[in-house]
């Protein structure tokens, strides 16, 4: 009996090394898959990023650039407000000087002229008032 106990416990002995062999196989073989899987996602997120920061620096180049003529912008139409009161102020002196003489304004050199450019500045200076406080 005590031959077949030593030959059941050689079996039971080697039969657990091999279980324990396949074990730490499949676990390395597991490993690799995961590994492999993460390559792929490392390499596809470092392509995206590198994309982003692209757009993004395109971006940021067209924020800027928006921002600067926005500015300018801002400055010419806060002229164009001046210019567009003096205009007024004159074009009102010169009707009331055009009735007391008793004459058409219109037939004022540059009064015409004026006058459209009062319209035309006056819708600049409006169309203005919507992006006035924009920035990107």
């Amino acid at each position: 009996m005590s031959n077949l106990k030593n030959i059941g416990n050689k079996l039971f002995k080697e039969t657990t090394e091999l279980k324990s062999q396949k074990v730490e196989l499949g676990l390395s073989n597991d490993l690799k898959k995961l590994v492999s899987e993460s390559d792929k996602i490392i390499k596809v997120v470092d392509k995206y990023s590198i994309d982003l920061s692209r757009l993004f620096r395109e971006v940021k180049d067209f924020s800027d650039e928006f921002n600067k003529i926005n500015d300018k912008r801002k400055v010419e139409a806060k002229n164009g407000k001046s210019i567009l009161q003096e205009i007024n102020s004159l074009l009102d002196k010169t009707q009331r000087q055009a009735k007391e003489l008793g004459i058409e304004p219109r037939d004022i050199p540059n009064f015409s002229k004026a006058s459209t450019s009062s319209n035309e500045l006056r819708a600049v200076v409006n169309d203005f008032q919507k992006y006035s406080n924009f920035n990107i």
